[in-house]
């Protein structure tokens, strides 16, 4: 398990460096952060790094007790750090449902669309979630003024920290005023980006490459810390208020469908029938406090996959059918890609 680990670190360390090497980089994390934005910055680089098309991760423990899916055999694990700032110095290791197949235990995995219709609510929840956007003709234009006065508020809570680990990154010797700009329009730009990628909107409409530009200058652990953070808390929050609406707007539409259809079989069969709903449990939102930045140590190549020390599932590895009672579905790390 220790060459393991530093394996692992090895890997981090490189993909810290790759992210930022050019704009077209920084994009290519967002687009794959989006997908598991409840995960910390750290797990997300990692999961990037060699899982870039993991949809929704989850622990094997989580996949057979919460949503009675088993890890298929063969299937290797995506190795994250079990705590932020490493000091168990331990790794534990997630599964894309991509890894899994359903058992006769399964329960639906709560994957959520975005649905042309649903546009409407979630300009106005992201109104009344981060306050008067500047303008909400449409989703896309709600989603960067959203955006933008998230970054506003929230920012503050990061900068102080920025400031002071900007030795021998690229922002050293810029004046605070300069870094602050730098960083601001970063952070704004990456989390109007991961929306916008979330709910499946074409960003190529809305970014160049110059709007991620900024993000070459965060060259050091600290300051690449500082810059994904904060960007990745900041989403979070916003994905979870969409992810809270479309899930209410999907089980809102269920419901009607079943008593439209219970409606016409009972006009037309004479005969009473009852409708059972679906009644999925809703993860509440809140702000995220920052989290501490990681000190990873700088490390030298190119993005890479670890395949040979991955976790692999093995033939022999039991998978208790057991699934856990609802309120233990409630666990503290919900679904990645929920």
């Amino acid at each position: 398990m220790a060459r393991k680990y530093d394996l692992i670190t090895e890997l981090y360390d490189r993909t810290c460096k790759t992210v930022v090497r050019n704009p077209q980089n920084w994009e290519a994390f967002l687009r794959s952060a989006c997908r598991n934005f409840k995960l910390r910055f750290d797990e997300q680089l990692l999961i990037y790094a060699q899982r870039p098309d993991a949809t929704a991760v989850l622990e094997i423990e989580r996949w057979n007790g919460s949503f009675g899916r088993w890890v298929n055999r063969g299937a290797r694990g995506i190795a994250v750090f079990e705590d932020a700032d490493r000091s168990r110095q331990r790794l534990t290791h997630y599964f894309d449902i991509s890894d899994t197949h359903e058992s006769r235990y399964s329960r639906p995995v709560p994957i959520w669309q975005m649905k042309p219709e649903y546009s409407d609510d979630i300009i106005d929840t992201l109104e009344s979630t981060f306050g008067e956007l500047e303008n909400k003709a449409s989703l896309e234009t709600a989603v960067m003024s959203a955006a933008k006065n998230a970054v506003e508020d929230n920012i503050p809570d990061y900068l102080s920290d920025l400031l002071y680990s900007v030795e021998n990154s690229f922002l050293d010797g810029l004046s605070e005023e300069e870094i602050s700009v730098i960083y601001r329009e970063t952070v704004q730009n990456s989390v109007a980006y991961m929306l916008m990628s979330r709910l499946g909107i074409d960003t190529e409409g809305f970014f160049e490459p110059d709007d991620f530009r900024g993000a070459v200058n965060f060259t050091t652990p600290e300051t690449l810390n500082a810059l994904g953070f904060a960007t990745s808390d900041i989403a979070e929050m916003g994905l979870t208020e969409i992810s809270r609406i479309i899930t209410a707007l999907d089980r809102q539409n269920r419901i009607i469908a079943g008593n439209g259809k219970a409606g016409y079989n009972k006009a037309d069969d004479k005969t009473e029938r009852s409708v059972k709903d679906e009644r999925n449990q809703l993860h509440n939102a809140g702000r995220l406090q920052p989290a501490e930045p990681d000190n990873a140590g700088a490390g030298g190549g190119e993005l890479g996959q670890i395949r040979s020390d991955e976790e692999e599932i093995s033939q022999g590895t039991s998978q208790s059918p057991l699934l856990q009672s609802s309120d233990e579905l409630h666990s503290e790390r919900s679904l990645g890609g929920n």
